[in-house]
């Protein structure tokens, strides 16, 4: 007699078949997703939109100009029922570098946050969930006024918005138990796994009491187990992606990855293609993510 499958089961395949044929079409189909293939951009553009109006969500379009061209960040949401103005925005940008696939940077948090829109879609929650998908994180915009997550928190602080947390999805696809790890600091050696096959949850020390309590849930509620990276920005990779946007508007803002080039030495190159990705553990991210969400959007953050 053939077992069956847990619902939790049953949800991660699912999960794992949709980031499966997220990636392939984002990375194979269209392939670099720059100003320079302004024509993939808005294929992206466009695919975002039909994937979160898949699942009921009217999302809208933050448009501005960058160097004579329209771009966007997307933006969906799933409205809170007794809190609605207290946000948190879960966030990953859907662009590369140039000359790259960029199947882990970051098609594989495009995957996650669309996965996680579906899975949360389900359900009500006392607080605003806010999905942006950003264009334009990657050089030559990283870090300017232009880049998207930059434009983002900007309109966010102006609206005087109440983002209690910022969670950044950043490559969330390369791990393997065989797979060698390094890190920016020796002594970090002894605290992590011998092999890159987990996840972090990453920030500077301002926003530590965010990050332990992303692996308080995380780890309390799911099988997986995530590991905690906080460090200054001295550090390389500390601020290397959005959450810093909105760091520096004034939020609080977590960034959730495989370490990026610290275990993908295929990052920023041709060589960051769909064959590399793990995609149980993504699957796994993703629905770990998922149920450590919903605790969070009905919860009284006391920090």
């Amino acid at each position: 007699m053939i077992p069956l499958l847990s619902a939790d089961s049953r949800e991660k395949k699912v999960v794992l078949k949709n980031t499966r044929e997220i990636i392939h079409h984002l990375s194979v189909d269209i392939g670099e997703r720059t100003i320079r293939r302004y024509e993939n951009l808005e294929r992206t553009r466009a695919y975002i939109i039909d994937y979160f109006m898949r699942y009921g969500a009217v999302p809208r379009e933050e448009t501005y100009e960058a160097d004579n061209h329209t771009v966007a960040n997307i933006i969906a949401e799933i409205r809170g029922t007794e809190a609605p103005e207290s946000i948190i925005l879960v966030g990953a940008h859907y662009d590369t570098i140039e000359d790259t696939p960029g199947a882990d940077d970051n098609a594989s948090g495009i995957a996650g946050l669309l996965e996680l829109f579906r899975l949360l879609s389900r359900h009500t929650f006392k607080k605003t969930v806010r999905f942006v998908a950003f264009t334009l994180e990657e050089p030559p915009f990283f870090s300017t006024e232009l880049m998207g997550s930059m434009v983002n928190a900007r309109n966010c602080r102006k609206r005087k918005e109440n983002i209690e947390l910022m969670v950044c999805f950043e490559m969330l696809g390369y791990g393997w138990r065989t797979c060698h790890q390094d890190y920016p600091l020796n002594h970090n050696r002894k605290e992590f796994p011998t092999y890159g096959n987990y996840i972090s949850v990453i920030s500077l020390p301002s926003n530590a009491p965010f990050v332990y309590l992303w692996k308080k849930i995380y780890n309390s509620r799911t099988r997986s187990k995530i590991f905690e990276y906080i460090g200054p920005a001295s550090i390389p990779g500390m601020d290397l992606s959005d959450h810093m946007s909105f760091i520096r508007s004034g939020y609080r803002a977590i960034m959730i990855s495989d370490t990026g080039f610290y275990r993908n030495k295929n990052y920023h190159s041709s060589d960051d293609t769909i064959d590399t990705i793990n995609f149980k553990l993504l699957a796994n991210t993703v629905f770990d993510s998922y149920v450590t969400m919903k605790d969070l959007l009905d919860m009284e953050i006391k920090i």
